[in-house]
């Protein structure tokens, strides 16, 4: 797994509210969010990248003055520790 980040935050707010979701099933196993949240961060940089696991996929966040855009693309399976694979 690669996660990159980077926040400055508010300490004397614990805002977090979803402002929206949308989110499509672009094949079998392959999905996409699109979210935005309103939260105490004043500058949130976050990107992630996990190959294997549980809802394997990239996810970019980007906010800026406690609001936040986040993008996600995931395999929607969930994964089998024991064999090291997707469970279908």
């Amino acid at each position: 797994m690669i996660n990159l980040n980077f926040n400055i935050s508010n300490p004397w707010s614990d805002r977090w509210t979803i402002l929206w979701n949308k989110s499509k099933l672009l094949t079998q196993h392959k999905a996409i969010e699109f979210n935005g949240y309103r939260t105490s961060d004043i500058i949130t940089l976050d990107f992630q990248f996990k190959p294997t696991g549980d809802h394997a996929g990239v996810r970019c966040i980007l906010g800026l003055f406690g609001y936040e855009m986040e993008l996600h693309f995931y395999d929607v399976r969930h994964w089998d520790y024991e064999t090291n694979s997707f469970i279908n």
